[in-house]
């Protein structure tokens, strides 16, 4: 009789979730999104996608796909530490994490964006192929670490505070305000947000620190002579999907997740609007010359009442003549010493 009752529960509950996973589906496939007066999908608004999902599914997961809500939050707390730990190391002033942003907008267990390879780890790289460590490396050194700093970031640290400072070419990249899109999109610890404008022949996207402007002409691409940091862009549409394909970058940034350069690399980017306030982005990343495999990521936006401000950074400002200054009297003490 009790096995009778058992195998009768088992079944209520397969049908529930069969008829529940059913019905969602059904709802998807019935939303319709807005459309704009070309009769277009309306993806217009600024979208957030923060998110405590790591870049690449840790090592002491092995092939588990998705967190339990448990491991997720202890995945954050991990994180924040870390967080806490570098805000002390770092050549910084002692604001603390307040300032980021790290609300979690949408619901994702997932335990790595990138969903190809299976592995969601990124391929091999090529050989000789240079590769500059990522935050995400700093914060998984760190944690496996258990608070002390690896030598290896010893040495990093090290350089940011007393690298030589001669020239404006002895700075980085970020520090002279050279800096431009990601492509593809990817979440930092904050910042994460774009807005989408659109138009009949092109479609906008605007974060505080950067514009693209994707063109639905129908144009081909320019000459591979014509190369620029964020590349250049060619949108259409598929069914209700805005498929943005880019390429034509020139080599002053990496890859991908700080491998190689970007030079070579064919970028393919899905946005689709899923419901009211949710849309769905995915890329593909093509590059021949740093990976020896393609990488697949995809992560899930919110619409948010928000307005983009622009961040205001200027080559050669009062910081680079500053640093350049307080360089020189270091060099002068130190002669002194001597």
């Amino acid at each position: 009789m009790k096995r009778t009752l058992s195998l009768l529960f088992f079944l209520v509950l397969t049908a529930v979730a069969a008829s529940a996973e059913g019905q969602a589906a059904k709802n998807a496939a019935k939303y319709s999104a807005p459309r704009t007066e070309g009769g277009r999908p309306d993806l217009q608004g600024v979208w957030n996608f923060n998110t405590a999902v790591p870049m690449q599914r840790p090592a002491s997961v092995g092939d588990k796909k998705t967190f339990t809500k448990e491991e997720f939050e202890a995945q954050r707390g991990s994180v924040r530490n870390v967080l806490g730990l570098i805000s002390k190391l770092a050549p910084v002033e002692a604001i603390g994490l307040d300032w980021m942003d790290s609300t979690m907008r949408v619901d994702d267990l997932r335990t790595s964006l990138i969903t190809y390879p299976v592995t969601g780890r990124l391929p091999a790289k090529l050989d000789g192929v240079k590769t500059m460590p990522q935050i995400d490396d700093v914060i998984a050194a760190l944690a496996d670490s258990k608070g002390t700093l690896p030598p290896s970031l010893a040495a990093l640290f090290a350089a940011f505070q007393g690298g030589k400072k001669d020239s404006y070419t002895d700075f980085m990249p970020s520090e002279r305000c050279l800096f431009d899109a990601f492509v593809p999109m990817v979440p930092q610890l904050d910042d994460n947000y774009v807005q989408i404008v659109q138009s009949p022949d092109s479609v906008v996207l605007i974060s505080d620190f950067w514009r693209r402007v994707v063109a639905l002409d129908g144009k081909p691409f320019p000459a591979e002579t014509q190369r620029t940091w964020t590349g250049v862009s060619r949108g259409r549409w598929e069914g209700d999907t805005l498929v943005v394909e880019t390429r034509n970058f020139n080599d002053r940034l990496p890859s991908f997740a700080g491998v190689g350069t970007g030079r070579d690399k064919v970028v393919t980017e899905r946005l689709t609007r899923t419901s009211a306030t949710a849309l769905e982005y995915s890329a593909t990343v093509v590059d021949p010359k740093s990976f020896k495999d393609r990488i697949e990521l995809s992560f899930p936006m919110a619409m948010i009442d928000a307005q983009i401000h622009e961040s205001g950074c200027h080559e050669g400002n009062y910081s680079m003549r500053n640093s350049l200054s307080a360089a020189r009297l270091a060099d002068a003490a130190a002669k002194t010493a001597k």
